[in-house]
């Protein structure tokens, strides 16, 4: 077990790309290791075959072949090659001068190890795809500054100060032989497809090994510089590869929630990337990207907990994108309409997780083909939870059973029958949600009355159906975004596992 200790050690491998990028310091754990250096060999394993015989005074072709199992042709073929290399004399009886050196430096290359370093996520825990032979340590000025510069050039007195974010360290386990495996298969697949996108003598020299051995069982800490820019695609950050072989580093993009979920400040220093034009200096369609990278962002820094769980983290961001808009004083009937539509489809998908999560033991449930109001209603009332009100399980039981049971293998249902079947889960498992939060927490009778404004927003509304209808307003709209996003939140403990 190895838990991140702040020694104030910093690593540096890549200067900072084109554009715009912040520097930050990524925690990881360095294990130093031995292994045999892989070097391109002179002959081909046949070749050192025939030359261990000849060297132990075997250098009859047909005693050759008897011995190996080679096709005597191969054993002569192999000998006119030793041969035409001066490796053997010209009676292929004895090696040469020059073929003594050269078989004993291949018995020698199996012998010669080289020192490296593995290193390790402090924050995930996980290793990362990369193997380096040196500790590219870079001082600061100020060794015992808890926010380090860097002088990068005392003649311009240019000074480089990376984001050092807070985390909560954790023990992580000894290395096994497969994430140590896994780790160096990465690192040659990466190296190989870096070799056929970029130029090659641009990379950095690649790592060849054939085993490893640890050198010691508790690893050093350290600081590696990372450099982060705006993204061009979905994400909003693009991390850089801080060893310069890829363009990004693909195994870091999961583990940054973490790290702004610890240090709010760093989502802070990281949102300069991302820039915001003045709405009057962009298309309307320019503007309603822009309001989708803030809605991101705001979900960043305001809900990382819901990272983890990147269906809900996008309907979280829909509805932010909404709220702005409105702000924004976009609020015509359509927009009011598809406003109360995605605060809906927020709830649907944590229902949705909510279901998948928490199973339960649903076999026990009765089987019945007819809808049975009175036997809804007593599943709803003996399942005993505190959010669940008489007037919540008396609309509720007006669900059709068979639906939604069968919204536990495909809950596409309606939020009204997700709810249901998100209540029935909590069936035979001590663990749920729902078993912990009360009425005045989830109040689920807002949450009825938001499923009943979305189906009044889909269909036909005019006084020929007689029918009364609540007038859809901005007012009521932000009501409803705000109790979409304090409903989410109530679930972040369990959604952040």
């Amino acid at each position: 077990m190895a838990a991140f200790v702040d020694t104030m050690t910093y690593l540096k491998y890549v200067n900072k790309p084109s554009g715009k990028a912040r520097a930050i310091l990524w925690p990881v754990l360095v294990h130093q290791v031995l292994y045999p250096e892989v070097q391109q060999p002179k002959m081909n394993l046949f070749q050192k075959v025939v030359m261990r015989l000849i060297r132990a005074n075997t250098f009859d072709a047909g005693d050759i072949a008897e011995l190996t199992g080679f096709h005597i042709n191969l054993v002569k073929l192999i000998q006119a090659q030793l041969l035409s290399r001066g490796w053997i004399d010209d009676k292929a009886i004895e090696l040469t001068e020059s073929g003594l050196k050269a078989i004993g430096e291949e018995d020698d290359q199996s012998e010669q190890l080289a020192s490296g370093y593995l290193f390790q996520d402090a924050v995930s825990g996980k290793f990362w795809p990369r193997i380096d032979n040196r500790l590219a340590i870079i001082e600061p000025d100020n060794p015992s500054d808890k926010f380090p510069k860097f002088s990068l050039s005392r003649k311009t007195g240019k000074v480089l100060e990376p984001f050092k974010p807070s985390f909560k360290p954790v023990n992580h386990a000894t290395p096994k032989t497969q994430d140590t495996m896994r780790a160096w298969q990465d690192y040659r697949s990466d190296y190989r497809i870096a070799r056929q996108l970029y130029t090659p003598d641009k990379l950095p020299k690649q790592i060849k090994l054939s085993g490893l051995t640890y050198q010691s069982e508790q690893p050093e800490s350290a600081w590696i510089f990372v450099w982060i820019t705006a993204s061009h695609n979905s994400r909003l950050w693009s991390i850089k590869d801080p060893f310069d072989i890829r363009d990004e580093a693909w195994w870091l993009t999961g583990n940054l929630p973490e790290l702004l979920e610890n240090d709010k400040n760093l989502s802070r220093s990281l949102s300069g990337l991302i820039e915001q034009p003045e709405p009057e200096n962009q298309t309307v369609s320019e503007w309603l990207i822009s309001l989708r990278d803030q809605a991101s962002l705001q979900v960043m820094m305001d809900y990382p907990w819901v990272q983890k769980e990147p269906d809900i983290a996008d309907a979280l961001s829909v509805v932010l994108t909404r709220q702005e808009m409105l702000e924004n004083g976009q609020n015509h009937k359509n927009d009011l309409e598809a406003a109360i539509t995605e605060c809906q489809k927020l709830l649907e998908v944590l229902m949705q997780w909510l279901i998948k999560s928490f199973q339960g033991a649903v076999e026990q449930l009765p089987k019945s083909k007819q809808n049975d109001t009175n036997l809804n209603r007593s599943l709803l009332t003996n399942l005993n939870l505190p959010a669940f009100t008489e007037d919540v399980i008396a609309t509720l039981s007006r669900q059709k059973l068979q639906m939604v049971i069968r919204a536990f293998k495909n809950p596409t249902s309606s939020l009204k029958a997700l709810v249901f079947a998100a209540a029935l889960g909590t069936i035979g498992t001590d663990v749920h949600p729902l078993k912990v939060l009360n009425s005045e927490q989830l109040d689920l009778q807002k949450l009825l009355a938001l499923a009943d404004l979305r189906n009044q927003t889909s269909h036909g509304n005019s006084r020929y159906t007689g029918k009364q209808y609540t007038e859809i307003t901005v007012e009521v709209v932000q009501e409803n975004i705000e109790f979409a996003l304090q409903f989410t939140e109530q679930f972040k403990e369990w959604i952040r596992g």
